[in-house]
């Protein structure tokens, strides 16, 4: 049960928005972690990543630092 309670003083930003979205589906710490855990290494979530990552140009990356000259955005 102490671990329960600790648990989500280790996490943050979107992991511990996670963890509050769906605490009440949890019954034990093993629950918790396997849940957290396929969330954030499973297949949607990589493929999330990837799209995100896909999407980056150098376009926007020049935009988002604008005065950088093209090396330091590369």
């Amino acid at each position: 049960m102490a671990k329960i309670k600790a648990f989500p003083t280790m996490l943050c930003g979107i992991t511990l928005n996670f963890y509050y979205r769906n605490k009440a589906t949890y019954i034990t710490f093993n629950s918790i972690y396997n849940a957290i855990r396929n969330y954030f290494k499973g297949l949607e979530y990589k493929r999330g990543v990837l799209t995100k990552w896909n999407a980056i140009t150098l376009k926007i990356v020049m935009v988002k630092s604008e005065g950088k000259s093209i090396e330091d955005c590369l």
